[in-house]
């Protein structure tokens, strides 16, 4: 149960930046730039929480003994990366943006539950496997989606009403990285009969077309902020 808990700690804030979004227009102007230190600050952050749930779901897929040591420890780096974008704010087109501090509460309880984690027995090799497969196949669908040469801005002209806003959100959610977390809740999960219900989730069609002249949506957390410019990739 705590192992559960402590990979759903270690995925909301990624999971929930979708609903974090500030949105703002193209500027006629020069758009402000962030510091140096803005940007390395940011940068780590966003990219430490990026990893935390890979390196947790390959830890219970081929190292289930050490996933509760080296998860905590990755956990709590996570947790002081985050914490010092609330000291240091980042600089963007919608202003000045700090971090949040329920994501640093979520990343410290991840920790935490991880402490208090016993370890887990070794999987089958199939079994574990099939899960990495599957964790590699998401996470290179969204570097895809966020790095491809066709822009990073979504837009869906062909799409109407409440099936757009639908399609527009799981791909935001792919471009944030939400469904490589879903996957890795999954991989977690591997050793459960409930881990083949992650699977079925993985399975939702989601539009990927994309082009360049939409609106430009810039995340507001630190987690959120590494798949889109104007953060640090």
């Amino acid at each position: 149960m705590l192992r559960v808990l402590a990979i759903l700690a270690a995925t909301a804030p990624q999971l929930s930046s979708v609903l974090r979004l500030q949105e703002c227009g193209w500027f006629s102007y020069d758009v402000p730039e962030p510091g140096p230190l803005e940007v390395a600050v940011w940068w780590a952050s966003a990219n430490a929480s990026k990893l935390l749930p890979l390196v947790l779901a390959f830890l219970a897929l081929w190292a289930p003994r050490q996933f509760p040591k080296v998860g905590a420890i990755l956990a709590a780096l996570t947790t002081a990366l985050s914490a010092l974008t609330l000291v240091v704010p980042y600089t963007g087109p919608c202003g000045r943006t700090s971090g949040e501090w329920l994501v640093v509460a979520c990343y410290a309880l991840a920790a935490v539950l991880l402490l208090r984690t016993r370890p887990g027995r070794r999987l089958p090799r199939a079994r574990a496997a099939v899960w990495s497969v599957v964790v590699l196949l998401v996470l290179g669908r969204a570097l895809a989606r966020n790095y491809s040469a066709d822009g990073v801005v979504g837009c869906w002209a062909m799409l109407r009403g409440t099936w757009a806003q639908i399609q527009i959100n799981l791909d935001l959610a792919e471009a944030l990285y939400g469904w490589v977390c879903v996957a890795a809740v999954g991989a977690v999960l591997a050793a459960h009969r409930s881990a083949s219900l992650v699977g079925l989730v993985l399975l939702v069609p989601r539009c990927s077309s994309r082009s360049p002249g939409c609106c430009l949506r810039q995340r507001t957390t630190a987690p959120a902020l590494s798949a889109w410019s104007p953060g640090p990739t």
